[in-house]
C-alpha cells in the first residue's frame, strides 16, 4: 500500500511540476493561479496527510515516515515557489482571498514539516502525555495558528487572555449588583447554585428554545442583511453525561434526522436557563445554524477549500454572536445575561489554562489553581476543563480569539468608514468568505466591503 501511495505521489508531483514549466510563460496570472489551485487539490489529495486531531496525541502517533515527511516537503516547497510567482495585485478580490488562503496553508505546513521532521529523528519514549511544554518547540505555535487562524505568541495569548478574565469578571460585577447582591458575593454564589434555575420540563425547554427561535427571527433583520434562515428542530442530546458541553449543532449532512438539530443537555433531568440564551444564538441562530445555512448559498468554490476547515472561523463566529443578544431580542433579565458572561468566564480562564500548561509547563494543581481563583461556584467541572484543554492544545482558544479578531475588523472598519460602514454587510462578507483562516478575511474584508 505505501508503495503505491509513493508512486502515486511521485507520479502526480512530477506532473504538476511539467504542468507548470509548460505554461508558466504564457499564462496569465489568472490563469496560472487556476492552475495553481487545481494542482494544489489534486497534489494534496494524492499525499493523503494525517487530518488534524483534537487529541495531541493522537495526531503526533499519526505522523508518517520520513519519505512521507520529504514528499510532503517537496509538495509544498514547489507550491511555495509556485504561489511566489504569481502576482496577488492582478488577481481580482475572490482570487486574492484564495491566494492567502493558500499561503497560510502553506507557510503552516512548512512549519508542521520541520518539527515532524526533528521528531521523527529524536522522538522521546514514551510520549509526554502532560502537554506539549515537554515536546521539542514548535508544536504549540502550529496547533495555535490552525486553531485561530492567525499567528499570535502564546506570551501575548496569556495577554489576552488576563485582559479578557478582567473584563467579563467586571460584567459580572455589575450584574450582581443589578440583581441585588452588591455587597453579598457569598449569597450571591449561593443563589447561582438553587434549583430556581433548573428546568425540568423537557416540554417547557423545548417550548423555551422555540419562543427565542421566534423572537431571534423577528428581530435578526436589525443586525443581518440575510433573514429567511431555515428551519431548525430542537431536542435533548442523546446519551448526554455529567461532563458533557451545554448543547451543540448538527447539520442536516451529519445526523440521521434528515434536518439540522440543535441538542441541549438534559443529563439528570435538568436544564440550567441562565445558559438557554446565549446558547441558542451560540449553536443556532445566528450562530452555527445561521453560518452553515449561508454557507450552502456561497458561489462554487475551488476544490483545494474541501480538505480544510478553521476553528478560528466557525467558533469565532459563534462566540461573537452571543455579544449581540440584546440587539435579537434575547437577555431579557439580568439572569440570562449572566448567564452568557458566567460562559465567558470559562472561555477566558481557558486560555490562561492553555497557555500555561502548553508554554509555561504548569502541573494539573497549577491549572486547576487558575481554575479556582478566577472562576467562582463552578468546581465541579474544573477537572474536566483542565483535562480538556491539556488533551486538546489550543482547541480552546478558537472561540474567543476568533471573536476577537472579528471585533477588531469591525472597529477598524468603522473607524475608517465611519458613514459607510454597515454592520449587516459586514457579518454577510465574513460569513461568504466561507471556511478560510482569520488572517485571510483580515487581509481581505476592506477590499471585499469598500473595493480598496
Amino acid at each position: 500500500m505505501m508503495k503505491s501511495i509513493i508512486i502515486n505521489f511521485n507520479r502526480t508531483l512530477l506532473l504538476l511540476l511539467l504542468g507548470f514549466h509548460c505554461n508558466a510563460q504564457k499564462s496569465t496570472p489568472a490563469e496560472a493561479f487556476r492552475q495553481l489551485m487545481a494542482d494544489f487539490d489534486e497534489g494534496y489529495a494524492a499525499l493523503n496527510v494525517p487530518a488534524p486531531n483534537f487529541d495531541f496525541k493522537t495526531e503526533i502517533q499519526a505522523i508518517g515516515d520520513l519519505v512521507h515527511l520529504d514528499q510532503q516537503l517537496a509538495f509544498f516547497e514547489n507550491m511555495k515557489t509556485r504561489l511566489a510567482q504569481v502576482n496577488r495585485t492582478k488577481l481580482k478580490a475572490p482570487n486574492r482571498l484564495h491566494y492567502d488562503h493558500l499561503d497560510f496553508e502553506i507557510r503552516m505546513n512548512l512549519d508542521r514539516l520541520a518539527w515532524e521532521k526533528a521528531w521523527r529523528t529524536q522522538r522521546p519514549e514514551p510520549m509526554p502525555g502532560d502537554g506539549l511544554s515537554q515536546l521539542p518547540p514548535g508544536r504549540y505555535q502550529y496547533r495555535i495558528r490552525f486553531y485561530t487562524g492567525v499567528d499570535i505568541t502564546p506570551e501575548a495569548l496569556f495577554a489576552f487572555g488576563e485582559q479578557e478574565v478582567a473584563r467579563v469578571k467586571s460584567e459580572i460585577k455589575r450584574l450582581q449588583a443589578q440583581l441585588g447582591y452588591a455587597a453579598d458575593s457569598a449569597g450571591f454564589y449561593s443563589h447561582l447554585q438553587s434549583d430556581t434555575f433548573y428546568l425540568t420540563d423537557k416540554a417547557a425547554i423545548l417550548s423555551r428554545y422555540e419562543a427565542m427561535n421566534a423572537t431571534v427571527r423577528k428581530n435578526l433583520g436589525k443586525l443581518f442583511a440575510d433573514t429567511k434562515v431555515s428551519d431548525i428542530a430542537f431536542m435533548e442530546w442523546p446519551n448526554a453525561g455529567p461532563f458533557t458541553p451545554p448543547g451543540y449543532y448538527s447539520p442536516a449532512t451529519d445526523n440521521p434526522y434528515g434536518a439540522p438539530v440543535f441538542h441541549f443537555n438534559f443529563h439528570d433531568g435538568r436544564h440550567n436557563r441562565r445558559a438557554m440564551d446565549w446558547l441558542f444564538m451560540h449553536e443556532a441562530v445566528p450562530g452555527h445554524h445561521y453560518q452553515w445555512w449561508l454557507r450552502e448559498q456561497l458561489p462554487d468554490q475551488p476544490a483545494f477549500k474541501r480538505h480544510f476547515y478553521y476553528p478560528g472561523h466557525f467558533e469565532g463566529w459563534a462566540a461573537y454572536v452571543e455579544y449581540l443578544g440584546k440587539d435579537v431580542g434575547l437577555y431579557r433579565d439580568g439572569w440570562s445575561e449572566l448567564g452568557k458572561w458566567e460562559w465567558d468566564l470559562v472561555r477566558s480562564t481557558r486560555i490562561l489554562i492553555d497557555v500555561g500548561i502548553h508554554h509555561f509547563g504548569w502541573t494539573k494543581e497549577q491549572a486547576i489553581a487558575c481554575w479556582k481563583k478566577y472562576i467562582s461556584g463552578q468546581d465541579a467541572i474544573a477537572e474536566r476543563e483542565v483535562v480538556r484543554c491539556t488533551n486538546w492544545p489550543a482547541q480552546a482558544l478558537s472561540y474567543k480569539v476568533g471573536a476577537w479578531k472579528i471585533e477588531q475588523m469591525i472597529a477598524m472598519l468603522k473607524k475608517k468608514y465611519p458613514k459607510q460602514f454597515s454592520l449587516p454587510a459586514f457579518h454577510r462578507a465574513y460569513l461568504m468568505t466561507g471556511q478560510v483562516p482569520v488572517e485571510a478575511v483580515e487581509r481581505n474584508i476592506e477590499k471585499i466591503l469598500f473595493g480598496n
